[in-house]
């Protein structure tokens, strides 16, 4: 099957190179690899990636964030040495959602699929597909270039929880480049949210339900008040609320007594995010005062999140990149987060890039081979141009 769709994709491309080094590095070293793995048993695929950037000349560490999140690999740093000032990231993420076990590609016309029971995995081993691509090429060419950073990073899936655990001493670049983001190439992700975790959980008083439901405190029914009374979903232009889990056990012939509940809370501004933080806990403490139940409220900040003006060097030289290589230009806001966020929180100007997937996180996720060919060009092209 591999062979086949390699086959099909040189033969809608002009640059044989171009294939046999993004496309056949995404469809056979990595997707291949990183699906008959588990998502946090990936040491075999990182131990692949260490490899790769090894052979290209790097330097490359790997830190133990596997040992603080429960999995068996850590975040990968590579550097690549180069005889010009400067100092540029690249960064991608080597997990991925559920559902990913087993992939098994195939090409759609202008796309590369999955057979449609797995997701795809594109996002996000097409922007590693790229980053390594990227320095092959510059490798190839001899072009001089100043010192290139690499970073992939583990559990991003999980609230962008690996980057939290790096050393970010260890980086030299004021300007990074996540290649995590849906979209077609030309997409620029100069914004994505604040996030906060919120959970409550109800104490409330067991009875029989039957001989005497007025001495009891029903937890399910007091959780159901509390749902009632604060917003969800859509709150404003930029801000987003969402109840997704509530568990309470019990038999019918008993007053429940226990329920817990989780939801989030997503904002552009970390006001509205705050405010709604504070909606939430008066919302637990009127409901508890009114039934008498004992509501323990939690927040959990996951994330800030970050807005970087057009008129900033990651932005510019990004434009730049694009009308040299003719691709129209679109920058706005994600809804999600990403490692750029924990990037931007500890200084480093940060920017997410699209590299041509959509339907991320679903099986009906799928990537353009245009633009998974043309993103390894990408990062070679912002290496090359002198903006940092």
């Amino acid at each position: 099957m591999l062979p086949y769709i390699l086959n099909t994709v040189r033969s809608n491309a002009n640059a044989f190179c171009n294939i046999s080094k993004c496309c056949e590095c995404f469809l056979v070293h990595l997707l291949t690899v990183f699906s008959i793995i588990t998502v946090k048993d990936i040491t075999h695929g990182s131990d692949v990636l260490v490899k790769k950037l090894t052979d290209l000349g790097c330097s490359v560490y790997e830190d133990n964030t596997g040992e603080q999140i429960g999995g068996n690999a850590g975040n990968i740093y590579a550097v690549l040495e180069g005889s010009l000032e400067g100092s540029i990231l690249f960064s991608s993420h080597m997990d991925r959602v559920a559902n990913g076990f087993g992939i098994k590609p195939k090409c759609c016309g202008s796309r590369i699929v999955s057979d449609g029971t797995t997701i795809l995995a594109a996002d996000d081993i097409s922007g590693i597909a790229a980053i390594l691509d990227g320095l092959r090429r510059i490798k190839a060419s001899g072009s001089p270039h100043p010192r290139i950073e690499v970073l992939f990073t583990v559990c991003e899936e999980v609230l962008v929880t690996g980057s939290r655990y790096l050393d970010y001493s260890r980086f030299q670049s004021k300007i990074a480049f996540v290649l995590d983001s849906p979209g077609r190439i030309g997409r620029i992700i100069n914004g994505a949210p604040y996030k906060a975790q919120l959970i409550f959980e109800v104490k409330g008083q067991p009875s029989h339900a039957g001989n005497a439901p007025e001495k009891g405190i029903n937890a399910v029914v007091t959780s159901a008040k509390v749902l009632s009374r604060i917003r969800d979903g859509r709150l404003s232009p930029s801000s987003t609320a969402n109840w997704a889990s509530f568990e309470a056990k019990g038999p019918s012939n008993v007053v429940n007594a226990y329920a817990i509940v989780s939801g989030e809370v997503r904002s552009a501004t970390s006001e509205e995010l705050y405010a709604y933080v504070e909606e939430f806990r008066k919302v637990c403490a009127d409901v508890a005062q009114e039934t008498g139940a004992e509501i323990i409220p939690q927040v959990n900040f996951n994330y800030e999140g970050f807005l970087i003006e057009e008129s900033r060097p990651s932005i510019c030289l990004m434009k730049k990149v694009f009308e040299k290589m003719q691709i129209p230009v679109i920058i706005e806001r994600g809804g999600g987060g990403m490692d750029a966020n924990r990037l931007n929180t500890n200084g480093i100007e940060a920017i997410g890039l699209a590299t041509g997937y959509a339907q991320n996180h679903s099986s009906s996720e799928y990537i353009e081979k245009d633009d998974l060919i043309r993103s390894g060009e990408m990062v070679e092209n912002i290496i090359l141009t002198r903006e940092y």
